[in-house]
């Protein structure tokens, strides 16, 4: 009981934000913790000691079982879904908790018990109260949901339509181009499906508000998880929780920044895919290193199904990790090591599966050294280059012409600062252990896709987040080693965490005028390196004097430590930001009041499966002409319907125009221009032919009229039946 009780902490962080929020009630919360515990933690949990073994902890068992209970729950979600059952899914986990209460009662409690140290439980508790906290009293409170926000953050709302599609059928259609097949990496999105089937609760309470919670805690535990078992100290996965919950301090202070890192409500899919990444690579390490059973297999290849149709960037982490360990021990034994081929050779397989049928996304993408460098803010005032991610030669075009080398490599060493989770683990290079070698391919690979990929989102950044769990890894089993080595506590690393904390809260309190030129931001950057430095002399200053010694694993941890909590101010300092709004206010992504609340009517008065032509394809409202930012997701998102045509800019299609004209991706004419005719000619000038056409051929039942985006002809009246007016939105019926 004692070591539970740290563990009130997350969990009144948790309650105190929903209480601020005041927009979901405990009727919800407390369902959904129900839910999550006894449908994925508890029958996940039973099945990973049934087929493996427990950790001989609580706390590591739910975390590694709660992703493979979600993995076996989504099984169960494409069964029941596909067969129209999706009301019964509470079936499938209750089958799992039924059979072990009958057959397999013994796995309800650990047989062999080895609890972790109470400073363990101590440190993830603290480490998740920060999570919590950053995520309620910040990202949450700075998004409301609809209809309550003026603006809403474009992918929110884009998961929000795939949330609502994959309620409705397996195999998904894109919800803006109905009868389109969806491809996208969409198993975050289906998890959340599979909760509302279960709970009765909307998709914009799960999405908006309760799914992430539960997952932000499992990444720590797994994360800690593998730290642990690759340095056989208990005491890193406490540093690897405490770095990766350190950065999102910083979302109580700036919400508008630091909208991505490792785990973040605002990329599902990037913390599901991370976490089954972390989750595939415990099991690999003990199947191919230690000598686990094969029947790993059984949860090895199916969470690494999850975690490549969650994110692109899992699988070829994981390829990597295998690859360099199977080519380190070739060159040290000289025998070819078939068990590691042939793992990379599954992981391959899957890898190619997913690729080909749920990871999209990657259209438009290309290989540029240092293309990641054009997304930082400064970098075209300060090169003239104005080439867009997603397009160019093979290299930088500004390192090409060799135009101001000095600033290239002054951005280099801000996004290698930004990314200090993420390069820190290298330490273990020279480790004659093959496991050493499975965590630095995936270093290596992170950082290959890192620097070599420009795609026209910046996406490549994910290929850094998804590998920082094997650099925490890989950095505290360094640290560990150094602290053996040295006979002596690791209270310094401590320290160096409180004092960076306390370092950055000052720098954020006395950070000054925004950034207003050129000038003025390389400066701010160069100071904030300098800060860096200064942090990093100081702790090396300490390690020689305390240890005696020049270097050294827990000199890695302490730089990182010391790096991970000012990340976000350097980003935010270069930005010029100066204070937090209160509300997410982006302007072209405003939503009018009347559009949302009707969008709302429409999702309850219509069936689930009616379709809707509709002109609300870009943002902001009142821009619909060719060149317009085509994320509109008003109707596919707040209603969840499908729709005739609407925000296409994240089709396969339109990012694989990125640079055609001039225009990114989002500014593309539809690919689809057939549709955007039709669904302009029913609304500006409507036939009974013409509606007829929509039912007959797309099944379109609702037309919804932003009277924003274009006037409505009167005729509509005669020809359709209104069924709801607000404000400047109509909606018509046209029948069955």
């Amino acid at each position: 009981m004692k070591r539970s009780l740290p563990w009130l902490l997350p969990i009144l962080v948790a309650a105190g934000g929903f209480a601020s929020l005041g927009d979901v009630g405990a009727g919800p919360l407390v369902k959904y913790v129900v839910y999550f515990a006894g449908a994925i933690a508890l029958p996940g949990t039973l099945l990973l000691r049934a087929v493996w073994r427990s950790t001989g902890n609580w706390a590591e068992d739910l975390g590694l079982g709660s992703v493979v209970g979600a993995t076996w729950q989504l099984i169960g979600w494409a069964l029941f879904t596909a067969a129209g059952l999706q009301d019964w899914l509470i079936v499938w986990p209750a089958l799992v908790l039924i059979g072990f209460a009958v057959a397999g009662r013994q796995h309800f409690r650990i047989a062999e018990p080895s609890p972790l140290p109470i400073a363990w439980t101590v440190g993830l508790a603290v480490s998740a109260a920060v999570m919590l906290g950053a995520a309620t009293f910040g990202v949450m409170a700075y998004h409301p949901m609809p209809p309550h926000g003026e603006a809403y953050y474009p992918d929110l709302l884009y998961h929000l339509s795939m949330v609502h599609e994959l309620t409705r059928a397996v195999p998904p259609e894109v919800p803006q181009v109905v009868g389109e097949r969806l491809d996208y990496h969409w198993f975050a999105n289906a998890d959340m499906a599979a909760a509302v089937d279960v709970t009765r609760l909307t998709p914009l309470i799960v999405l908006f508000r309760l799914w992430v919670l539960p997952w932000l805690v499992v990444s720590l535990l797994v994360c800690a998880t593998l730290a642990r078992i690759v340095s056989r100290t208990w005491w890193t996965g406490v540093l690897a929780a405490l770095a990766l919950a350190a950065p999102q301090l910083f979302l109580l202070v700036d919400t508008s920044v630091n909208l991505a890192p490792p785990v973040s409500l605002l990329s599902p899919s990037q913390t599901f895919g991370m976490v089954a990444a972390v989750t595939t690579a415990v099991f690999l390490i003990e199947l191919l290193f230690k000598n686990g059973s094969h029947r790993l297999w059984l949860l090895i290849v199916p969470i690494a199904v999850v975690g490549g149709g969650s994110k692109p960037t899992v699988l070829p982490l994981l390829v990597a990790a295998v690859a360099l360990a199977a080519l380190y021990t070739l060159v040290t034994t000289r025998r070819l090591p078939w068990r590691l081929i042939g793992t990379a050779a599954v992981l391959l397989v899957v890898g190619a599966v997913t690729f080909l049928t749920v990871a999209g996304s990657t259209s438009g993408s290309r290989l540029q050294f240092l293309a990641v460098l054009k997304s930082l803010p400064v970098y075209t005032a300060a090169t003239g280059d104005r080439t867009q991610p997603g397009a160019g030669g093979p290299i930088l075009p500004a390192l090409v012409h060799g135009e101001v080398i000095g600033t290239l490599s002054l951005l280099l060493g801000l996004l290698l600062t930004l990314q200090a989770m993420s390069w820190a683990g290298f330490g273990v290079v020279g480790r004659r252990d093959p496991v050493a070698w499975f965590l630095l391919g995936a270093m290596v690979a992170g950082w290959a896709g890192y620097l070599l990929v420009d795609h026209p989102s910046v996406s490549e950044s994910y290929f850094v987040y998804t590998a920082a769990p094997f650099s925490l890894a890989g950095a505290g089993w360094f640290a560990a080693i150094s602290a053996r080595a040295s006979g002596r506590p690791v209270p310094i690393a401590v320290a160096a965490f409180v004092l960076s904390v306390g370092y950055a809260g000052l720098l954020v309190w006395a950070r000054g005028v925004p950034a207003a030129s050129t000038g003025r931001q390389l400066w701010l950057s160069t100071r904030m390196l300098l800060v860096v430095l200064a942090i990093t002399l100081f702790l090396l200053l300490v390690w020689r004097l305390t240890l005696r010694q020049a270097g050294g694993g827990m000199f890695v941890v302490l730089v990182l430590l010391s790096t991970a909590p000012i990340s976000s101010f350097v980003q935010s300092a270069i930005r010029g930001d100066t204070e937090k709004a209160p509300t997410y206010r982006a302007a072209r992504w405003w939503v009018y009041p009347d559009e949302a609340e009707a969008a709302l009517w429409l999702g309850q008065n219509s069936a689930p499966t009616d379709v809707v032509a509709t002109n609300t394809w870009c943002r902001p409202a009142g821009s619909t002409a060719p060149g317009c930012d085509a994320r509109g997701y008003l109707v596919s998102g707040i209603a969840g319907r499908r729709t005739l045509i609407e925000g296409w800019a994240y089709t396969n299609q339109a990012m694989a125009r990125q640079g055609a004209g001039g225009r990114r991706y989002t500014e593309q004419p539809s690919p689809w221009p057939d549709r955007v005719a039709l669904t302009n000619q029913a609304l500006t000038a409507p036939t009974a032919e013409v509606l007829h056409r929509m039912r007959d051929e797309y099944g379109v039942r609702w037309l919804y009229a932003d009277l924003r985006n274009a006037a409505v002809s009167p005729a509509l009246d005669q020809l359709a039946v209104r069924r709801h007016s607000i404000g400047k939105v109509r909606i018509y019926d046209l029948g069955e």
